[in-house]
């Protein structure tokens, strides 16, 4: 931590399940709360505005290749309906066979 400090808040954000732990390791290294409490909210802000603006983006993109996607809905929804009831079918009787009276 002493060698990274700063960068290592940056990128806690974006690894999934670092940033539990970042808070823990960077309190022990003694940082000073109010410095990582400020360069966590920017850092988080950051985070937030590109992953919003990836977002809208892909969203944007979606919308130009697939046209109106209104009429796609209904068929979409049902498919992963479908698609949900097929794995919960299967898990519930693999469990099933598994369980030993």
């Amino acid at each position: 931590m002493e060698r990274y400090g700063i960068a290592s808040i940056f990128i806690s954000q974006w690894l999934y399940g670092f940033r539990l732990i970042s808070a823990a390791v960077l309190g022990l290294s003694r940082m000073g709360k109010k410095r990582y409490f400020t360069f966590l909210l920017i850092s988080c802000f950051i985070w937030a505005t590109l992953c919003t603006y990836g977002g809208y983006l892909f969203g944007a993109t979606l919308k130009n290749i697939l046209g109106n996607i209104k009429k796609y809905e209904l068929p979409i929804a049902l498919g992963f309906l479908a698609a949900g009831l097929i794995i919960w079918f299967i898990r519930d009787v693999r469990r099933k066979r598994n369980v030993h009276y």
